[in-house]
Parts: structure tokens; sequence; C-alpha cells
């Protein structure tokens, strides 16, 4: 039995493994790794990404973003409904995921603006990365953002400085 579990153990950290191509000392992402670095353009988006094109926005568009690693973080986005969505709909993201910069290219191309789309900070259980969301880590996605002027919102989180100002 302990055999067993230590085999299986180990297929699954070289399954990780696998997922990198080791160049002299460093360790890039391979094709498959979801290009981490968000150089796809809005036409290679269109076509890899088609369901993103399609948002209704009439509700707004919902940003859910995580992070794999210290400051490198991927999203997804799904219409605006009048529901919470479920953990299915949010984790399915990570199979479609973006950059951020791919997200805002996203964004432009249908020429919506910072009051249209919500930013929703997530745990996707994809990423091994550990973290807290609450106010600080909303000002860390904004940071990543790159414009305070986007609408971050926490599921279940009240920020008690803004609650303590009204």
């Amino acid at each position: 039995m302990k055999v067993k579990v230590l085999i299986m153990a180990l297929l699954l950290m070289l399954s990780f493994t696998a997922c990198s191509v080791v160049k002299g000392a460093e360790v890039t992402p391979s094709q498959n790794a979801g290009q981490e670095e968000g150089d796809r353009s809005v036409e290679e988006l269109q076509k890899e990404c088609p369901e993103y094109f399609e948002l209704n926005s009439f509700k707004g568009i919902e940003v859910y973003v995580w992070e794999m690693a210290e400051d490198s973080f991927r999203c997804g986005m799904l219409s605006g409904t009048n529901r919470n969505k479920t953990d299915e709909e949010i984790w399915g993201l990570a199979t479609r995921s973006l950059s951020i910069s791919e997200a805002k290219k996203i964004l432009d191309h249908l020429k919506i603006d910072n009051s249209s789309f919500f930013v929703i900070p997530v745990v996707q259980p994809v990423s091994s990365y550990q973290y807290e969301i609450n106010g600080a880590y909303a000002e860390k996605v904004k940071k990543a953002f790159g414009d305070t002027a986007v609408n971050v919102v926490i599921m279940g989180y009240i920020d008690s400085a803004k609650e303590t100002e009204k």
C-alpha cells in the first residue's frame, strides 16, 4: 500500500514538471503552459478564446483573477448576472485563462469601460500558491491591473475602513 502511494506521488510530481522546458539553468514555460507573458494578439485571442468575445455586457463583465505565483496573475471572464457564480463555473475559467494584459486587450476591443466590469479575486484549485483575499489583496490586484479606477469586488468581504467612513 505504501509503495503504491509513493509511486502515485512520484507520477504526480512528474506530471507537474512536464509542463516546463529546461534551457540551461533557467526554467521557461512550455508552449502549452498558458502563455504566462500575455503576448497573444487580439486576433489570436479571438481564435483561441472566442467565448470571451461573445460576452454580454448588459449587466457588466466579471473578471475573475487568481495568483499562480507571487505577482503572476491569471484571469477569466464571465457575463454579469444577478446571481453568484458556482465554484465549477469559476474553476472552469482556468482552462481558458488569460494574463491581465490579455484580458485588458479583450475589454478594450469590446469597448468595455472601467465602470462596466468588476474584478473579483478568487482562489483557483489549479494554483498551489497560497494567499488570503482581503482589502490588501484587493489593492494588489488593482495595481496589477495598473488602474486604480478598476472596481475590485471581494465576495463576502466588507472593507471595515470604508464602512467606518459612512
